[in-house]
């Protein structure tokens, strides 16, 4: 959602939602969004809904109901001819990582979030990019640095690491690159992460360098603070 609104970008989204109130919604709302809805089915059950408190401006995740996600597979014939796409990203919440290894001809990321060494992040020898949140590092007393570090030992592409609001790492096995979180009066912080990571991975697909994508995603997470909830409501 975050990539279909930077000028000049289309995006599909490829997933499973639930036959309930909730799916329903979230089907009207993708739609308005003006995402393709082709490889998005629904199946019978609860959609799975996430409940969050805002403190403060930021996020803590209080409950999650998986809903039709649990134990959720994505069969062959639903994945897309990927040769017409720029990029495809997964998540360390989806599903079809199972299909990773056998992607071929098209550039490969993931976003783990805090998960640094879930068994999800096998995947990470076939990645270009792998994203991972380590606000949680700092509030620990541990050098989110080290880990970039340790994280990019698994894989031959990009390891980035957000670290709220004390910016970012990215490290392409040569150089550290480092990036300062702007200053912004913070409504919410859902979604800054993933807006970061959307405007980071368009201007690398473009063409500019580590530092200038760093620099361009944490415009995009600035502006996303400034918004209630993960999509952004009216300012």
């Amino acid at each position: 959602m975050y990539v279909s609104r930077i000028e000049g970008c289309d995006a599909d989204y490829l997933g499973v939602i639930g036959s309930d109130e909730n799916g329903e919604y979230l089907l009207d709302e993708i739609k308005k969004q003006g995402l393709d809805t082709s490889y998005l089915w629904q199946e019978e059950g609860r959609n799975a809904v996430t409940s969050i408190l805002i403190r403060d401006g930021d996020r803590i995740f209080d409950d999650y109901i998986e809903g039709v996600q649990e134990n959720a597979v994505l069969p062959k014939e639903r994945m897309p001819d990927l040769s017409g796409y720029d990029l495809v990203h997964f998540v360390v919440w989806g599903f079809g990582r199972e299909h990773v290894p056998g992607i071929k001809g098209v550039p490969l990321s993931c976003d783990f979030s805090s998960k640094l060494d879930d068994p999800k992040t096998g995947i990470m020898p076939y990645l270009d990019f792998s994203f991972f949140s380590g606000r949680h590092l700092i509030e620990e007393g541990k050098d989110p640095e080290a880990e970039v570090r340790r994280l990019k030992e698994r894989t031959q592409g990009i390891v980035a690491m957000t670290l709220g609001d004390h910016g970012s790492i990215v490290y392409d096995g040569e150089k550290i690159f480092r990036g300062e979180a702007l200053p912004v009066e913070v409504v919410d912080t859902l979604g800054s992460g993933d807006a970061f990571i959307s405007a980071f991975l368009v201007s690398r697909l473009r063409g500019n360098g580590i530092q200038e994508s760093i620099n361009a995603g944490h415009l995009a997470a600035r502006d996303i603070c400034k918004r209630l909830g993960a999509w952004g409501g009216p300012d």
